[in-house]
């Protein structure tokens, strides 16, 4: 399987595959991060996207892989949270949730921003700001529940002294 494929190869390279897709025109684009042990290095550069990207060059060619054109880029400030191990890299951070049904007894809410908490046991929970119905400011979810979740940025504009 293409992904299956793509992962190796990245994790091969150094780095963690966060996400794949195809786009219009035969585009594939790979997004890739540092490793969870890794992470202070601080962000993806451009020369961590090309050495991805001529690496995946080569086995893609070697594996006859049909496309016109690859990316691989830097997931970005809102990185998505695609699995298991994104919840927990993350216990923290401000994140943003949309589930595939609404929640009941949260006034049928399917979007949720708050704090990733601590996963207990296949269980993810984030803290959000408000209330639900019975009082509480938790929601608990699996990952089989989520539709999209992504971090929320977290820009810090630093005034400049003259």
């Amino acid at each position: 399987m293409l992904q299956e494929l793509i992962e190796k190869t990245v994790s091969g390279c150094g780095y963690d595959l966060v996400d794949v897709e195809r786009a219009q025109g035969n585009l594939l684009r790979v997004y890739i991060d540092f490793k969870p042990e890794d992470a202070g290095r601080g962000n993806i550069s451009l020369e961590d996207c090309e050495k991805v990207s001529r690496q995946l060059s080569h086995v893609l060619m070697v594996e006859d892989v049909d496309y016109d054109r690859l990316e691989v880029s830097s997931p970005g400030l809102d990185r998505p949270l695609k699995k298991f191990a994104d919840f927990v890299r993350f216990v923290g951070m401000e994140a943003h949730v949309k589930l595939r049904k609404p929640v009941t007894g949260m006034s049928n809410r399917k979007t949720f921003q708050g704090i990733l908490l601590a996963p207990e046991g296949d269980e993810l929970a984030l803290e959000f700001e408000g209330k639900d119905e019975n009082n509480n400011s938790v929601l608990h979810f699996t990952i089989a529940d989520i539709d999209k979740a992504h971090l929320v940025p977290q820009v810090n504009f630093r005034s400049r002294k003259a």
